[in-house]
């Protein structure tokens, strides 16, 4: 533990910290009593289809952002660039498509399980595949939300990152699981005023310490951190990869994913939800220049004495939290906060998928055996779905640390779900001859193609940095050579790190997929799909109403009386 990083977290930054948390917690309880009057399953999945717009756009915003982005996004920017700026056009490549294509068709089918419509356009078996595998996936993903930001927080504290994780994880399922979805709704709310808040305060602070942003653009061309795109295809940050893998994950988690989907679908009309849609594009945007322009304002600041050479951190994700600490830290207690505001990106994220899963094995696993029980046994179930599952994340994140390189394998797991999901999704929507048959052998396809990737690609070695250096140290403390890898290849590595090479996992996977599951529908026999509401609404075939039909029969009945 590096004591100079140690021995600025004071009291107060303590309080500040506790205090954020203490809201969330109150938010939930508030929710928790309110709900006593209405036990619907409806109200504590959905809101009750009700919510209101601008709070449900935060929340998607607020989900789509995770704790890894916070820490891992400015430390991308610093040792490699500002390449990630195009993350925003992706963003809004998506909202187009999510806006013309596929919201619409989720609106009409008024789905609370997302899988369920993998029962209605192909069988059952595809649609408790999907659950499984979301399922899965998503106990892996858990622990990991919570993990990495604890040992944010154990580097700047020296808290015991076990208890840090015990501690919130028991918070975050104790207010989703009282409080349901409008807890985490608001909460999401409140915490995304406060990431956005420290963000743009730590850009200012860190700006102005440097003299401006003419001298934060000049240091970063003298870096070479100003980078519009990389043109080399074998780089994993290639332009060409980037907008291809990254728009498919983008889809899947801001458009197919349960927990965004429950979001769009607690809004009472498509109108609301297609404006949704922009905000979030809009936010997110704005979020991705703030953390993509903190690298240059770091390298700014230590343009000369880059801090991991100098062995003052000791892992290029703790150059955000050192930055702030040293040299970006408004007033006594700023710190707390924005380590709170990191931890609340992450518990925004667990709080979704805590929701969500809950609500897929009750309704993907559950309902259809009980199909008898009252709003009220429905909604202690739910209840205590959530605590088992926030128990889970508990016992996986030991297991996780105990295992290793297995952490590299949860991680990118996400790869698996973003790909799989996307092939059943897009066979089903936008492939109107695909069948139960195709989708199952194509998922699998897509399953057994990703893990090869992820297994294969276990031992692969991040880039090198761009220069860094350390002719400026006032202290020659631990200086060691400048590293030709700025982010480790270890097991408490951000998520960030193994998101550059699992996008083009989830790239490679999804059209393995497709292909295989296109070509197995029509080896097979194929699909004619009589709810055309199953497809996207640019593909249906629009059949003549019974009224039509009944009119054109008198009219020929007419013309052939005329005729005789």
């Amino acid at each position: 533990m590096d004591i100079l990083v140690t021995e600025k977290f004071s009291l107060l930054d303590y309080s500040f910290f506790v205090l954020v948390f203490f809201v969330s917690a109150g938010i939930g309880l508030y929710y928790a009593i309110q709900s006593r009057r209405v036990n619907t399953v409806d109200q504590y999945l959905l809101g009750g289809r009700k919510m209101g717009l601008l709070p449900v756009c935060c929340s998607l915003v607020a989900t789509s952002v995770s704790g890894f982005s916070m820490i891992g996004l400015p430390a991308e920017s610093y040792a490699y660039g500002t390449y990630t700026w195009i993350y925003s056009i992706q963003e809004l490549i998506v909202a187009a498509l999510l806006h013309f294509i596929f919201l619409e068709m989720f609106f009409e089918l008024k789905l609370t399980s997302c899988f369920k419509y993998f029962e209605m356009r192909f069988n059952r078996k595809v649609r408790l595949l999907a659950s499984g595998i979301f399922l899965f996936c998503g106990l892996l993903y858990l622990p990991v939300t919570v993990y990495t930001p604890a040992l944010t927080f154990q580097r700047v504290t020296g808290v015991n990152v076990y208890v840090i994780v015990i501690v919130l994880s028991v918070l975050c399922a104790s207010y989703t699981a009282i409080g349901g979805f409008k807890a985490v709704v608001w909460t999401d709310v409140f915490q995304l005023v406060l990431m956005i808040s420290s963000l743009i305060i730590v850009v200012v602070v860190g700006t102005q310490g440097v003299g401006g942003i003419d001298n934060v653009i000049q240091a970063a061309k003298r870096g070479q951190r100003i980078v519009i795109a990389y043109d080399n295809l074998n780089s994993r940050t290639s332009a060409f990869g980037m907008i291809l893998s990254n728009t498919l994950i983008i889809i899947y988690q801001s458009g197919f994913n349960q927990a965004s989907l429950q979001r769009y679908l607690s809004l009472s009309d498509i109108v609301k939800m297609k404006i949704s849609v922009w905000f979030v594009a809009l936010t997110f945007t704005l979020i991705v220049f703030l953390v993509n322009f903190l690298g240059p304002v770091m390298y700014a600041n230590y343009e000369t004495c880059d801090p991991l050479s100098a062995g003052l951190i000791k892992k290029m994700d703790q150059i955000l939290p050192h930055f702030v600490q040293e040299k970006a830290s408004l007033f006594p207690g700023f710190n707390g906060i924005f380590i709170a505001g990191v931890f609340s990106a992450s518990l925004s994220t667990t709080s979704s998928y805590l929701n969500a899963m809950s609500g897929i094995i009750y309704e993907d696993f559950i309902s259809h055996r009980f199909p008898n029980l009252s709003d009220r046994t429905v909604n202690r179930i739910l209840k205590n779905l959530v605590l088992v599952l926030g128990v889970l994340q508990i016992a996986f994140v030991f297991f996780i640390q105990m295992m290793g390189t297995i952490f590299q394998i949860t991680v990118q797991c996400v790869a698996l779900q973003c790909s799989t999901m996307i092939t059943l999704f897009f066979l089903g929507m936008l492939f109107p001859k695909a069948n139960s048959k195709g989708a199952t052998v194509g998922a699998l396809t897509c399953m057994i193609g990703v893990l090869s990737l992820i297994i294969g690609g276990l031992n692969n070695k991040p880039e090198p940095t761009l220069p860094l250096r350390t002719d400026g140290c006032e202290h020659q403390l631990n200086i060691t050579s400048i590293p030709s890898q700025g982010l480790e290849n270890s097991e408490d590595d951000t998520f960030w790190l193994f998101r550059l090479n699992f996008v083009y996992y989830t790239l490679v996977g999804t059209v393995i997929g497709i292909t295989v599951g296109y070509l197995t529908s029509l080896a097979t026999g194929g699909e004619r799909v009589k709810n055309q509401k199953l497809l996207a609404v640019f593909l249906r075939v629009h059949e003549p109403r019974e009224e039509e039909m009944r009119l054109r029969r008198k009219n020929t009945a007419e013309s052939v009386d005329m005729c005789d």
